[in-house]
């Protein structure tokens, strides 16, 4: 699935090969484009490799199974989505069960879930619209955690007391088992809203709870404590709080600070909040700044053995509480503040955080107990939207720019600086696309986009 793993480490394990001496050797040894299909479109997600094919879909609704020894299509099939949502169709990773591919699909006002054969294609269930509220969308990835299908999804941010949530499913069926609004309905009627979720959540098997970042508030004069907030929620169907957010962590305000929230209480607040003037508008005279939680959550144990979640949100600041409570543990300032800032998805090796942050683009690898920076280099690119991902003391990722990137996990030495065009012989510069890289079986798979209509997924290899 999307981070490899429940805990979302976005780390490969089992790869001992590409190692920091081989990284820099990394070269194609195929390319697949998507227009080879005939489908006009980007990758905007990390594919998932197994059983020998790398699964991945397109903004418009195209699911592919690719061929990981050669990049040939093994099949490719075209997702009913007459209105796609905001950012495409499909912009999530799927997740495979035994026999399926399972895509989370983004049409307007009635977001689903649909799985294909993992063999063929062939549709196998689409489940009905999770919810049907006007403007209702979805950027998440498919996570199966628990024998249930997580799916997150967002509101429509111009009405101020909508509520983005979650559903919980059935993945043999598609069956609805659970959806849960991010804000109650009972605050929803006092004027609160937002919480969209579309990160991607980190499940803990051991106590049967998942962890997921929440999006900014839609109301600007109310901001309700599950927005801009890391989520608990019980995924265990014994207990009496099944499908229910348990605690959560509060992280920045939506103006960053507690102190600046004053500005939502003026009448030049309460004047802009109104149908007539479109969303963002509005904000500045509220003092909102746009912080969601939209890079996943990692969980991972400090030196003590807690169990910690840690996660990234778009004001500059890693946050990590304790798991089990949800108290403050540490945060780090890793950036500044902006709505277009600090979105891309973090990895964790078994010591250190890596992850790029913004605005400037700079990887850096932060200490799991603490959060002191171990190292820091620039990548230059922008608000960079790529996440990260490792294996075998390497971090990598794709930059806006259009390079594949790979550093050395310890002392955060640039090993590989690869331009994608050279690869894909077309322009590759992508600042605002959020593919990424998968490891297995000794290859690199880069997801891409050149420009908004033909995605590639390029596989790399040591001779």
């Amino acid at each position: 699935m999307y981070g490899h793993d429940a805990a979302n480490t976005r780390t490969q394990p089992a790869e001992r090969q590409l190692t920091p001496a081989r990284a820099g050797a990394l070269a194609p040894a195929w390319v697949f484009s998507a227009k080879s299909s005939g489908d006009g479109s980007s990758f905007e997600s990390t594919p998932v490799v197994a059983g020998g094919c790398v699964f991945v879909g397109s903004t418009n609704g195209v699911a592919y199974a690719v061929d990981a020894a050669t990049g040939k299509a093994v099949w490719h099939a075209q997702l009913p989505v007459p209105n796609p949502g905001f950012g495409g169709a499909l912009v999530g990773a799927p997740a495979l069960t035994p026999n399926a591919v399972v895509f989370i699909v983004s049409e307007t006002s009635a977001p689903y879930a649909i799985a294909l054969d993992r063999s063929t294609g062939a549709v196998l269930w689409r489940s009905a619209p999770v919810v049907t509220t006007t403007g209702d969308y979805t950027n998440a990835s498919a996570v199966i955690a628990n024998g249930m299908l997580f799916m997150g999804y967002s509101e429509n941010e111009s009405s101020s007391k909508s509520s983005g949530g979650f559903a919980l499913l059935d993945p043999g069926s598609g069956r609805i088992l659970k959806v849960t609004p991010t804000i109650p309905p009972a605050d929803q009627a006092k004027g609160y809203g937002g919480g969209g979720l579309w990160s991607t959540p980190a499940f803990d098997p051991a106590t049967r709870y998942a962890y997921i970042g929440a999006g900014n508030p839609s109301s600007r004069e109310l901001e309700h404590p599950h927005t801009n907030a890391i989520l608990k929620i019980d995924l265990d169907r014994s207990r009496a709080t099944f499908g229910q957010i348990v605690a959560s962590y509060k992280g920045n305000v939506d103006q960053y600070a507690q102190a600046l929230q004053t500005a939502s209480k003026t009448p030049v607040c309460a004047a802009s909040d109104q149908p007539s003037i479109p969303y963002p508008l509005d904000d500045p005279a509220c003092g909102q700044i746009d912080l969601d939680f939209g890079a996943p959550a990692n969980l991972f144990h400090d030196q003590s053995g807690r169990l910690l979640v840690g996660e990234l949100q778009k004001s500059g600041v890693y946050h990590v509480a304790d798991a089990a409570t949800m108290r403050p543990d540490w945060t780090a300032l890793v950036g500044l503040s902006c709505g277009a800032c600090n979105a891309a998805a973090t990895a964790f090796d078994g010591s250190s955080i890596a992850g790029v942050f913004t605005p400037g683009g700079v990887i850096a690898s932060l200490a799991r107990d603490g959060g002191a920076v171990r190292w820091r280099e620039p990548i230059a690119d922008g608000a960079h939207y790529q996440g990260v991902s490792t294996a075998a003391g390497v971090d990598y990722t794709i930059d806006g720019d259009g390079f594949l990137d790979a550093f050395d996990a310890a002392t955060g030495q640039t090993l590989l600086k690869r331009p994608l065009s050279e690869d894909t012989h077309a322009a590759m510069f992508q600042p605002a696309a959020s593919s990424g890289i998968a490891i297995a079986d000794r290859t690199v798979f880069a997801a891409a986009t050149a420009g908004t209509n033909d995605g590639y997924v390029i596989a790399y290899r040591t001779p």
